[in-house]
C-alpha cells in the first residue's frame, strides 16, 4: 500500500507529523482505516465538548448548515448554499436541503437546529462552550438568566427554513457554522436527557458516519458509514476504527507496520522521520494553534508591567511559526 505522509506546523508550540498510508486510489476503494487519536473522547454531546479529541469526533459524525471541504474552504452541508446576510451582515435565513437524515431514518429539520441552540445557551445545559454562539441574538443574556430561552435569535421559519440574527456583525460566523454548531433531534436527545452523548447508543448522527462501539471511557471506537447521509455515495470508507494513542514512538511504530493507515507524532521524532526513508513521503499541511498564557501575579516581580512588556518584546515570535 503506498503511504503518505503529512507535517503538521504547530504554530507557538511544535511541529506536529500526521503519518498516513493510504493514497487516493486505495482510499476510494478501502472498507476499513486504522487511525489514531492522541486523546479519548470525552463526550459525543455537540452542545457540551469542550476539548479537541471529542470536537474532532464529533465532526466525523455531525454536520452543520455548512462544512469545510479540503482546502479549508466553508461549502454548503445541510444549507443548499452559502448565503450573503442581510440587515447590515446580522440575519441569515437559509433554506434547508431535504433529504439530510438522521441515523434513525428522521429527516433533519430547521426545528432540530433551533432546538440545539436553545439546548446551548440554556443556564440548565450548563454548557462550557457557549462561547460557540455568543454572538447570536440574546445568548449571552439567555446564559446569564437574564432572558428567556424563546428570544434567542434563531427561528424556524418552515420545516426547511431557518433563520440566525446575531447581535452584531461577525466577520466569521460562517465558519461558526461550518464547525461549531450542529443540530440535535429533540426527541432523541430528550430520550437521554444529561445521559445524551454519554456513549454510542446514546448519540444520534446526521454525518457521514455513526459512532460505534464506545461506552464513554473507552479508549477504542469506530465510526461505521451512516446509510441514511444524503451525500453517501462519495463515502468511500466504510469502517474506521481509532485507537488511543499518547506516545509518539507507539504512534510510529504502529505506522510502520501498518497496523495504523493515520497517525500523528510531534517534537524531535518530526526531524527523525525528514531526514529517514519516509521523507519523499511527506505532505506538509499548516495546522494553528493559539494559546493564552497567564502571568503568576502572585509573584511580585511579575506584578511589573515593564517586566513582562520586556519579555514579551524579547521573544522572537518568527521562530515560532
Amino acid at each position: 500500500m503506498k503511504k503518505r505522509i503529512w507535517i503538521s506546523s504547530i504554530a507557538i508550540v511544535a511541529l506536529g507529523l500526521v503519518l498516513t498510508g493510504c493514497g487516493s486510489q486505495q482510499s476510494s476503494q478501502q472498507k476499513t482505516l486504522n487511525v489514531t487519536a492522541t486523546q479519548s473522547i470525552a463526550t459525543a454531546d455537540p452542545n457540551k465538548a469542550d476539548d479537541i479529541a471529542s470536537q474532532a469526533a464529533i465532526a466525523q459524525f455531525m454536520e452543520g448548515l455548512y462544512t469545510t471541504n479540503q482546502k479549508g474552504k466553508v461549502v454548503p452541508a445541510i444549507a443548499k448554499k452559502v448565503v450573503k446576510p442581510t440587515n447590515n451582515g446580522k440575519t441569515y435565513t437559509f433554506n434547508l436541503r431535504h433529504n439530510a437524515k438522521w441515523s434513525n431514518g428522521k429527516k433533519v429539520t430547521a426545528a432540530d437546529f433551533v432546538y440545539s441552540v436553545q439546548r446551548q445557551v440554556d443556564p440548565n445545559t450548563k454548557s462550557q462552550e457557549v462561547g460557540h454562539v455568543a454572538e447570536i441574538k440574546n445568548a449571552t443574556a439567555i446564559t446569564a438568566g437574564k432572558k428567556a430561552v424563546k428570544t434567542l435569535g434563531v427561528k424556524a421559519l418552515g420545516k426547511y427554513k431557518l433563520q440566525i440574527t446575531l447581535q452584531q456583525r461577525v466577520p466569521y460566523f460562517n465558519y461558526r457554522l461550518a464547525t461549531e454548531i450542529y443540530p440535535l433531534n429533540k426527541q432523541f436527545t430528550e430520550k437521554y436527557g444529561n445521559k445524551y452523548g454519554t456513549s454510542a447508543q446514546r448519540t444520534l448522527s446526521n454525518g457521514p458516519y455513526v459512532l460505534k462501539s464506545w461506552n464513554g471511557t473507552n479508549d477504542t471506537w469506530k465510526y461505521v458509514k451512516n446509510p441514511y447521509y444524503y451525500d453517501r455515495k462519495q463515502v468511500r470508507i466504510k469502517n474506521i476504527k481509532v485507537q488511543t494513542v499518547k506516545n509518539n514512538s507507539t504512534a510510529e511504530n504502529l505506522f510502520q507496520s501498518n497496523e495504523v493507515q493515520v497517525t500523528q507524532i510531534t517534537g524531535t521524532q518530526v526531524s527523525a522521520v525528514e531526514q529517514g526513508s519516509l521523507k519523499s513521503q511527506m505532505k506538509v499541511t499548516k495546522l494553528n494553534q493559539l494559546y493564552f498564557m497567564l502571568w503568576n501575579q502572585k509573584r511580585s516581580a511579575l506584578q511589573n508591567t515593564d517586566l513582562r512588556r520586556a519579555v514579551s518584546y524579547a521573544l522572537n515570535r518568527q521562530s515560532f511559526g
